[in-house]
């Protein structure tokens, strides 16, 4: 179906309020998690940078990008997250686009709603990771599908223009070659594809051909990863259930949208186009995922985000089904968007507050003391906290322990020694995952006579140990 007059302009409305809505509160959020890591290793001298990815699990891209951005604007955590704002901002295009041509103006309408008003990928328009963007090559992917399906005289063309899309997708994040073999499912399973198949066949290859001078590091890091397993657990089967609830906001959409698309799956008897690719789309990476974890833990709500903007096609494709008069149609698509609009609470800021923790160490420091640090990875939050310019220009002392040879191993971090001073600060991130005996803790118990702790932020903790 062509778009009218009246969708283009929809089209840029919806991209203006995600602008309006994701570039709001972008500084809110103190640098947490993998935020500083990015950020540090960004600004490191190429040869650094390149060292370092031997021993990185994400690709080179987002690092890239991060290191451009922050030439031209103030080295700040709002403007650093500003690449991920409009990253995610832009998705709504594709998804419209595809919606439309699947389905009409409402059922594009509702996706595009469904994904605004998403706490889930808000949250990762304010992070400085690759995500974001990885959700919007993933769409734009699945549109150039759809386009080729109805414009056959284009096939080769759009084909090619979806190679060169991957390329990028698996250079943005190590899953998008999960993404490449989820379209790949969709040119064999899909009647409808079944004349992109040697199309797409010949362009995966161009993708992998234009990857190969990355392969070495990346079976390096997957063999790692199956071999000595990742930092994630088997997952219990209630977290099938808490990925769609983080996808829905709230317990009652997570389960009344579940409702729409099973009754919508049994009546249609799967006949819809739109609805067996938006299926696809969800459930084989959720299913699939879920079940690789028992052997080698991946199902995690980040490494899922390419498969949240196939749940709301779903949800979309699914409501004319059920409902077949107009009326009742579009009330209950509208209360569905309501309903996700009503759940959404952007000026949430939740997460890490590692400022609590500078303010505790600070206060308890009385001038002089040393630092430490555990596990290591912590250090960069600490830094990006006390000073986030430390992250763009770290001293000497600061290089020493982010050494990118020795990055993974989990000692401790200090500032200064303790021998001398009668004061010594622990900050302790949760280095029992990597420590259960906690030595270093003992060690300064013992050398020091009383010690006071808090938990300045949620399961970190914060030591000041006085002779």
């Amino acid at each position: 179906m062509p778009l009218t007059r009246t969708d283009r302009l929809l089209v840029l409305g919806l991209v203006a309020l995600n602008l309006a809505l994701k570039l709001a509160w972008t500084g809110a959020a103190e640098l947490a998690h993998d935020e500083p890591f990015t950020v540090f290793w960004s600004q490191r001298p190429l040869t650094e940078l390149w060292a370092m990815f031997r021993t990185e699990n994400n690709p080179p891209l987002y690092f890239f990008l991060i290191k451009v951005w922050s030439w031209i604007v103030p080295f700040e955590a709002g403007w650093l997250r500003v690449p991920s704002a409009v990253a995610s901002s832009l998705v709504v295009w594709p998804l419209f686009l595809l919606a439309h041509r699947s389905g009409d103006r409402r059922v594009a309408v509702l996706a595009a709603i469904l994904f605004t008003c998403s706490n889930h990928h808000y949250g990762f328009a304010h992070e400085v990771r690759a995500y974001a963007l990885f959700t919007l090559l993933t769409t734009t992917g699945m549109w150039l599908l759809t386009r080729a399906i109805q414009r056959p005289e284009q096939g080769v063309k759009l084909m090619l223009h979806l190679s060169m899309l991957n390329v990028v997708l698996v250079y943005t994040h190590f899953f998008g070659w999960l993404v490449v073999g989820l379209q790949g499912v969709m040119v064999l399973l899909l009647p409808e594809m079944r004349h992109l198949r040697r199309g797409f066949a010949f362009g995966a290859a161009m993708t992998l051909c234009w990857f190969l001078p990355y392969g070495i590091i990346f079976m390096e890091r997957m063999t790692q990863s199956v071999g000595q397993g990742t930092w994630l657990e088997a997952p219990v089967p209630e977290e099938l259930y808490n990925m769609i609830w983080r996808w829905s906001n709230a317990p009652v959409l997570a389960v009344g949208f579940l409702v729409v698309i099973v009754i919508a799956s049994f009546r249609d008897r799967l006949r819809s186009f739109g609805l067996r690719m938006a299926l696809i789309w969800a459930f084989v990476p959720l299913v699939g995922m879920f079940a690789v974890s028992f052997s080698i833990p991946i199902f995690l709500d980040r490494y899922l985000v390419y498969a949240a903007p196939g749940f709301a096609l779903a949800v979309a494709f699914s409501m004319p089904i059920i409902l077949p008069s107009e009326r009742i149609r579009t009330a209950v698509m509208a209360f569905a968007g309501l309903g996700m609009l009503a759940t959404f609470i952007p000026w949430n800021v939740t997460g890490p507050h590692p400022g609590r923790v500078v303010q505790v160490e600070e206060a308890w420091c009385e001038g002089s003391c040393s630092v430490e640090v555990v596990p290591r990875w912590y250090w960069l939050t600490y830094l990006a906290t006390k000073d986030i310019r430390s992250l763009q220009q770290p001293t000497s002392e600061h290089m020493a322990y982010a050494n990118a040879l020795e990055w993974r191993s989990d000692a401790a971090v200090t500032s200064a020694p303790t021998d001398t001073l009668q004061v010594a600060v622990l900050i302790d991130a949760g280095s029992e995952l990597v420590d259960p005996e906690r030595n270093r803790y003992r060690e300064l118990r013992a050398i020091y006579g009383r010690v006071d702790s808090l938990e300045a932020d949620h399961k970190v903790w914060v030591y000041r140990f006085r002779r």
